[in-house]
């Protein structure tokens, strides 16, 4: 089974340090941990991901950072990978920040520093079982769709043969 990545984002390299040695605890068998120090950063290791055909399950990111905020980086990442599970952390967030990471960025979770490393454990888990039934319905979707133009196919070559 190949692993899923986890992305954590943040500017202050010891939040993502730790961040990164948590969430390895907990998920280290299952899922690769990449780190970034900005939204650019993140958007790149992002790219490079995708390209290689891996999975981004879970982008965890700061809201205040020079550059890119948290939530602009959410909007881009829900553009380029709406199923990714989309988790601010942050103790800085405004009001119509969140209220941007959610309507924009397709926010699931909000988390306030510092955070409890097992009740956060519990809902990236949570979500990230989420993320895997949503793949598996866009699975199913498209190999529905498929059969459905198939029986099409068949059902007008049927009516053809019958004229």
């Amino acid at each position: 089974m190949e692993k899923g990545f986890i992305i954590c984002v943040d500017d202050e390299e010891s939040v993502v340090s730790t961040l990164k040695e948590q969430l390895t605890k907990y998920f280290g068998e299952t899922h690769e941990i990449e780190i970034a120090t900005s939204g650019e950063e993140a958007l790149e290791i992002i790219q490079d991901i995708l390209q290689e055909g891996g999975s981004i399950e879970v982008v965890i990111t700061d809201q205040v950072m020079p550059g890119m905020k948290g939530d602009e980086l959410l909007e881009k990442v829900n553009q380029i990978s709406p199923d990714t599970i989309k988790i601010l952390l942050t103790g800085q967030a405004g009001l119509q920040d969140t209220i941007d990471a959610i309507n924009k960025g397709g926010l699931n979770y909000f988390v306030e520093k510092p955070w409890d490393i097992k009740e956060l454990h519990t809902h990236i888990e949570r979500l990230i079982q989420k993320y895997k039934e949503n793949v598996e319905n866009h699975r199913l979707i498209k190999q529905l769709e498929a059969k459905v133009k198939e029986l099409e196919s068949l059902l007008k070559e049927k009516q053809e043969n019958e004229s």
